[in-house]
């Protein structure tokens, strides 16, 4: 009888301890269950928040831009452009030069901007009345630059209105402009033959590039 008592007083034991493993096997599982709902839920908000900064980046990126194009080109009209592309690049878009257009008279590198207007002019055509570029509806340079020579596109008779400019000199800057590129800085003109730092003195507060 004794033996028996023993034993079943080890069986509530048993069944005691059994019981107090598989209560804490579940609470952990609750608990494992519990956490790894958490970390999908940060995850899945991580996700959506850089989901939505890439949406918006994008829609920053691809707003539209438009130039107008007009002139000595193949097919003159407005286009969209993106903020990277240059004057060339909308050259090209419409469809390239004609035959007679004066492209060094244009500055092809400039950067384009949105409500652009772009003028390719005929060779020997005077521009006197016909603004070159234009930004946003407005004239690019403003009146305090309006009577200022463009040593980029200034024709041989309006460089002769320079102080201390004759025709030979004229001359010598449109020949530097089509064999070296367009003037970058207004004290390039230096490097003009027949061109000291005596005329150009006289003359730099006239002339823009």
């Amino acid at each position: 009888m004794n033996c028996f008592k023993k034993l079943e007083d080890k069986k509530w034991l048993v069944l005691g301890v059994v019981s107090m493993i598989i209560v804490s096997a579940f609470v952990l599982i609750r608990m494992f269950s519990a956490n790894k709902i958490i970390v999908e839920e940060s995850t899945t908000i991580t996700t959506n928040s850089t989901l939505r900064e890439n949406i918006e980046k994008n829609v920053i990126s691809t707003d539209e831009m438009y130039v107008d194009i007009k002139g000595a080109v193949i097919n003159p009209g407005i286009y969209q452009v993106t903020g990277n592309m240059r004057v060339l690049n909308v050259v090209e878009l419409a469809g390239g030069f004609l035959s007679n257009a004066d492209d060094k008279r244009v500055n092809l590198s400039e950067r384009v901007s949105d409500q652009m207007v772009i003028y390719i002019p005929k060779e020997g055509e005077v521009l006197d009345d016909i603004p070159m570029l234009q930004s946003n509806g407005k004239d690019k340079q403003d009146s305090s630059k309006s009577d200022l020579i463009n040593l980029n596109t200034a024709t041989i008779d309006e460089l002769k209105t320079l102080n201390g400019i004759g025709e030979k000199k004229a001359e010598s800057i449109i020949k530097y402009r089509e064999e070296k590129g367009l003037f970058k800085t207004i004290e390039d003109l230096t490097n003009v033959d027949g061109i000291g730092e005596k005329t150009f003195e006289s003359l730099k507060s006239s002339i823009i590039v």
